[in-house]
């Protein structure tokens, strides 16, 4: 009989590798700077809710980091951000 301890790993079946997460990633950060250095992002259509969705699809998806987790902490704030902003003075709250 071993004296070590099994370890049993996370479970983390059926979830992408995390080296694939940057590519997507990469691309909304891109977008959002796009729209943020670009004007209107709310009058040109940009859809904050599908783009805080493809996010989350991100985290639910991809075997992450701690650094890819934080950046789309960090993604998903500055989006929230901005759709607050995009809105009239008088709807914020």
């Amino acid at each position: 009989m071993s004296t070590l301890a099994k370890h049993v790993p996370p479970k983390i079946a059926g979830l992408l590798p995390a080296a694939l997460a940057d590519t997507q990633l990469d691309h909304v950060e891109r977008m959002v700077q796009y729209y943020a250095h670009h004007g209107d992002a709310a009058g040109s259509g940009f859809d904050y809710a599908y783009w805080r969705k493809r996010l989350r699809a991100v985290a639910e998806t991809y075997d992450l980091v701690a650094t890819q987790r934080k950046r789309i902490v960090g993604l998903l704030d500055r989006l929230e951000r901005d759709a607050l902003l995009s809105l009239p003075p008088h709807e914020r709250v």
